[in-house]
C-alpha cells in the first residue's frame, strides 16, 4: 500500500455492539464501534505498519455516524495519543443513545478524507440494544497532564450565555438580570461546585459522568448557584443560524486547552417542540449528541458538522467539555471536571 493510498484509506470491517455506561443512578445506553483503517485493526502489539509513531498517521480524524439510514447522524472528531497503544483511539468510538434507546439500530460510518471528500460508507451493521454489555474503556498507559490555569473557556460561536452575560456584558434585560443573580464573574469556568465534584467525582476512571450533577432546568449553570442567572427563562439574545444550511461551524474560546484521551466535547441541541418556559433540562435535549470530539488537538478551536438535525425557530445548543482534571481530593488525585456552554440560537 502506497503512502498516498494510506492517507485516504476509508474505514472498513465495521463492528458494532451495544454497550452501556452509568452516570450516577442513570444508565446511558450506546453503541461501541470499532473498525479497520489503513493497516490498523486495533491490535495491542505490534503497532500497525503505517502508524509512524502517531505523528501524522494516515488515518482520518473526522467521521460521520449514521443511524437507521441517516435518521440520526453524528459527527465524530477523533484524535489520539502518540504513545502506545494510541492507534486504538484512531479506530474506535462510543455513540450515546440516551437513557431510553430504541430496541434496534442500523449503523454505518464514513470518513472525511484528504481534500475534504467523504469516503464510501462501511457496510451497515444492526445492533440490538437489549443485548448490552458494560462499556469497556480503551487502555491508558500514560498519566494525564493538566494545565495549571484555573480557567478553560466557553463556546464563542454561537455565543454562549456565559460569554454574553459575563465577558461581553450584553445589555439585554435578561443578561442584566443574570449578572445580578450570578456571584461569579468568571465566564471561562461554568462548572459544578468544587465540593460537589469532590463528593462524587465526575471522572470515574473510564469516562466522564456529568448528568448526575443536574436535577432540573439548571443545565446552563452547571448546577452551580454561582451562575444561577444563566438558568433564567426568558428572551435570551440569539445567534442566527441558517436553517437551510447543512454545514455549521462552531468555535470554542479556550484559555486552557487540555489534550489527552480523557477530554471530550459533546454537542447537543434541544428537541423539536421543547418547552422554552421549562428551561434547559437534559430531557429537553436530543438524546444523541450531533457532534463529539475525543482527545483534542490544540490547533483545533473550531468544529464543523454536517449532522446538526434540521431545526426551525429558537433552540439551545449545549456543549459539555471535560475530562480528568479539576480539584484534587484528600489523596492528591484529580477528580475530574467539565465545563458547560449553553448557546441560544434561532434557525431562520
Amino acid at each position: 500500500m502506497t503512502a498516498d493510498i494510506q492517507q485516504t484509506a476509508p474505514p472498513r470491517s465495521l463492528a458494532a455492539t451495544a454497550a452501556h455506561r452509568t452516570d450516577g443512578d442513570l444508565t446511558l445506553h450506546g453503541i461501541q464501534l470499532a473498525w479497520t483503517v489503513g493497516a490498523n485493526s486495533g491490535d495491542d502489539w505490534p503497532p500497525p505498519a503505517d502508524w509512524n509513531d502517531g505523528v501524522n498517521p494516515p488515518y482520518p480524524h473526522v467521521y460521520e455516524v449514521w443511524l437507521n439510514g441517516g435518521e440520526i447522524k453524528q459527527t465524530a472528531g477523533l484524535y489520539w495519543p502518540t504513545w502506545s497503544p494510541g492507534w486504538q483511539w484512531a479506530r474506535a468510538h462510543w455513540v450515546c443513545l440516551g437513557a431510553e434507546p430504541a430496541s434496534e439500530y442500523r449503523v454505518k460510518i464514513r470518513a472525511k478524507l484528504d481534500g475534504g471528500a467523504w469516503s464510501e460508507f462501511t457496510d451497515e451493521v444492526t445492533v440490538a440494544t437489549a443485548d448490552t454489555q458494560p462499556y469497556a474503556a480503551l487502555p491508558a498507559r500514560q498519566e494525564t497532564t493538566v494545565s495549571a490555569s484555573p480557567r478553560h473557556g466557553s463556546v464563542d460561536h454561537p455565543v454562549s450565555r456565559a460569554v454574553r452575560v459575563i465577558r461581553d456584558n450584553d445589555p439585554a434585560e435578561i443578561c442584566r438580570r443574570a449578572r445580578e443573580l450570578n456571584t461569579s464573574s468568571t465566564w471561562q469556568e461554568v462548572v459544578p461546585p468544587a465540593d460537589a465534584m469532590l463528593a462524587d467525582p465526575p471522572w470515574n476512571g473510564s469516562y466522564l459522568e456529568y448528568r448526575k450533577f443536574f436535577h432540573g432546568p439548571d443545565v446552563a449553570s452547571a448546577g452551580n448557584a454561582a451562575f444561577a442567572g444563566l438558568d433564567l427563562v426568558g428572551d435570551w439574545p440569539v445567534t442566527y443560524l441558517a436553517g437551510g444550511e447543512t454545514t455549521h461551524t462552531f468555535s470554542y474560546a479556550y484559555t486552557a486547552h487540555h489534550v489527552d484521551h480523557t477530554w471530550t466535547h459533546q454537542w447537543f441541541v434541544t428537541k423539536d417542540g421543547w418547552d422554552r418556559q421549562g428551561g434547559v433540562t437534559w430531557d429537553a435535549l436530543e438524546p444523541v449528541p450531533f457532534m463529539t470530539e475525543t482527545h483534542g488537538d490544540p490547533a483545533v478551536t473550531s468544529y464543523t458538522t454536517e449532522t446538526l438535525p434540521a431545526k426551525t425557530g429558537k433552540h439551545v445548543i449545549v456543549n459539555v467539555w471535560g475530562g480528568h482534571g479539576g480539584p484534587r481530593d484528600q489523596h492528591g488525585n484529580l477528580v475530574g471536571e467539565f465545563f458547560m456552554s449553553c448557546s441560544d440560537v434561532e434557525f431562520d
